[in-house]
């Protein structure tokens, strides 16, 4: 920890001293908020700890607290209670600006902060673990506080911790905090996605180009290349608005290629992942999506990652294939494999 993050730690340890805080956390807790602020697929990971906590706590009310743009991943989920927006701006990329200020003026102003202070609730769960979202949970006056030792702060005004483990799964680390909180059945560590309707099982290869930033994507015009190899295969492309590019470029003159890049909701998108034969994706929410419907998935990862096997222990599933600096000619006959036995 570098010494701006040090200081940054010791107002959090002072912000604790005047914050009201509980030595234990309640038996029967009223209400649990989790906050998980983060992208989408950050969120998809996580989702099996609601499952947990309910199990754990049948009368508490489990409220997520997410961005505006997660609020559809946990539609129709039987077990979070309320969805709360927490558009804070740290630790995605969705809001901007970033930075201390910005931060500090949320937490100050935000009319999302004093939503969540009114509602008074017994257990706080900082999910990623951050000196922020220690302070968000301390701003919200949250007595019982649950963060993550070792990766981004806020563990000083934490009473419990989880260890944060890089060789470990996330979805597996996130499961730890409902154990910390006494929860010994854990459901199994795979994203939960609840559609409103049985998916169309259409068999098309998804093919999902899109990524955090450019270095985490897989080049596109390997994504190019494969996608002509796969003919006549039925391939679907799916992607947001930022993605529109991208389709028209993997689609044009291509008879057996159906672009829907920005013009499916996330549930659409989810369900057209649902009704897939094989995705083919960078590390995205592709991938997550593709493990809650138990698709099997090969994830081209981009020059962000150096190490695709680390990649794979704290992302993957039984399902995934995480490919380090490949080329198409190398993912084709996996696809074409996944293809033979699906």
């Amino acid at each position: 920890m570098g010494w701006k993050s040090s200081a940054f730690e010791t107002v959090a340890r002072g912000c604790a001293v005047f914050t009201s805080s509980s030595s234990s956390a309640p038996s029967e807790p009223r209400s649990i908020f989790v906050l998980r602020n983060n992208d989408i697929g950050d969120l998809l990971v996580v989702t099996p700890l609601f499952e947990a906590l309910k199990r754990r706590f049948p009368h508490a009310k489990i409220v997520a607290g997410v961005g505006e743009w997660n609020r559809a991943v946990l539609e129709n989920n039987p077990h979070v209670d309320e969805v709360m927006t927490v558009s804070a701006p740290w630790h995605n990329q969705q809001v901007r600006p970033h930075g201390l200020g910005a931060a500090l003026r949320y937490l100050a102003t935000s009319s999302e902060v004093r939503a969540l202070a009114a509602r008074q609730f017994d257990i706080g769960i900082d999910v990623l673990g951050s000196t922020l979202g220690s302070l968000l949970l301390m701003r919200a006056g949250i007595p019982y506080r649950l963060g993550m030792r070792g990766y981004a702060g806020g563990h000083s005004a934490a009473q419990q911790c989880v260890q944060f483990d890089p060789a470990a799964h996330v979805g597996r680390s996130a499961l730890r905090f409902a154990e910390l909180l006494g929860v010994e059945e854990l459901p199994e560590n795979r994203p939960q996605i609840f559609l409103s309707e049985s998916p169309a099982m259409h068999g098309a290869v998804v093919i999902a180009p899109g990524g955090g930033f450019a270095e985490k994507c897989w080049p596109l015009a390997n994504f190019t290349a494969l996608v002509e190899a796969l003919a006549p295969q039925r391939v679907m492309i799916l992607g947001g608005a930022t993605e529109r590019d991208a389709g028209a470029q993997l689609s044009a003159r291509r008879a057996h290629v159906e672009d829907f890049t920005g013009r499916l909701s996330l549930r659409e998108s989810f369900a057209k992942i649902a009704g897939a034969a094989a995705v083919v994706c960078n590390s995205s929410m592709a991938m997550h999506a593709a493990a809650a419907f138990r698709r099997p998935c090969v994830v081209v990862l981009g020059p962000h990652f150096a190490d695709a096997p680390q990649h794979a222990a704290q992302w993957a599933y039984p399902e995934t294939r995480v490919l380090g600096r490949s080329t198409p000619s190398e993912v084709l006959p996996i696809v074409r494999e996944l293809l033979h036995h699906a």
